[in-house]
């Protein structure tokens, strides 16, 4: 289940009776399934990432039967840092995720439970289904609970103080609609941070070897079919990237042409390497012009387990 910005239905609600507000997670969202003495990890395209968190291996001597829902972190400095964690997503090496565990923990924020003792408890009420959550004791480090507030504004406030992502607004008599979008989940985000597909990238200097900015797109709703419309390109963000990694990700979806329509403009076009609309990266932002470019876009990491045909088109 996934929230929908509070733009698009006219504002954060305010009903604290029929509505509670948690922290807005800058995390991994994945869905952890305890069973039959182990547990799994899987991210919102269903892969399964389970060995890049071996912290979170606490989960299964913990409880017997659970499906949660919830968001991977890691802490710095008492903020979630997503570029902390983003390291720990393409890991596939038990010995190198128990390295980066030592150094960096991640813990798993949970704020639903679906199902528990092999009961679904998706078609039962928010409300239901988190006094269900809060009966389950967390297990030390391993995974910690979401806590719920009843004043939205006051939260939001506290948020923006603390340097936080932002606050999720959740109906207390709503269901869990599994993979859906809808408005009984509402998120307010104080830094603006969209996620952006990648449609191409250039070197930008004589140096082959490096990326020097992205060329970003968002999908729109052209004549019956979706197009991915230029948003614009953002250097910023990839000084610090693990360059090497990064070119051998976008080599494995480079193609012949140019996936935008309609086409970038030719300042930004000029040698440019064209990709194959797949991969989604995070970039911070301060909006957008008139013509659609994102302003001072900064690349916060590349989203693996988002799939750039999943992302919501822009009107």
């Amino acid at each position: 289940m996934l929230a929908v910005p509070a733009e698009r239905v006219g504002g954060l609600p305010e009903d604290g009776g029929r509505w509670a507000y948690e922290v807005k997670w800058d995390g991994m969202r994945v869905l952890a399934d305890v069973h039959d003495g182990r547990v799994r990890l899987t991210s919102r395209r269903g892969n399964d990432v389970t060995v890049a968190f071996p912290e979170l291996a606490g989960l299964a001597a913990a409880h017997l039967d659970v499906l949660l829902d919830g968001e991977v972190v890691v802490l710095r400095s008492g903020v979630p840092s997503f570029a902390a964690l983003a390291e720990r997503f393409h890991v596939r090496d038990a010995r190198r995720a128990a390295a980066l565990a030592a150094v960096a923990p991640a813990t798993l924020i949970a704020f639903d439970v679906l199902r528990l003792y092999g009961v679904d408890l998706t078609g039962r009420p928010w409300q239901e289904r988190r006094q269900a959550l809060e009966r389950l004791a967390p297990s030390g480090t391993a995974w910690q609970l979401s806590p719920v507030y009843d004043d939205g504004a006051a939260l939001l406030q506290a948020t923006r103080e603390q340097g936080l992502e932002g606050i999720v607004a959740k109906r207390r008599a709503s269901p869990y609609h599994e993979g859906a979008r809808t408005g009984d989940w509402v998120k307010v985000a104080h830094r603006r941070v969209d996620s952006c597909v990648v449609g191409g990238w250039r070197n930008e200097t004589e140096d082959a070897g490096r990326v020097g900015a992205l060329l970003l797109g968002v999908w729109s709703q052209g004549p019956g079919r979706r197009v991915l419309r230029y948003a614009g390109k953002a250097g910023s963000g990839l000084a610090t990237a693990d360059q090497s990694a990064l070119l051998a990700l976008l080599h494995t979806v480079g193609r012949k042409g140019s996936p935008f329509d309609p086409p970038v403009p030719r300042p930004d076009s000029i040698g440019a390497h064209w990709l194959e609309p797949r991969l989604v990266v995070d970039v911070r932002n301060t909006g957008h012009t008139d013509g659609g470019r994102l302003r001072q876009p900064v690349v916060l990491g590349v989203r693996p387990d988002l799939d750039a045909a999943d992302l919501v088109s822009e009107d």
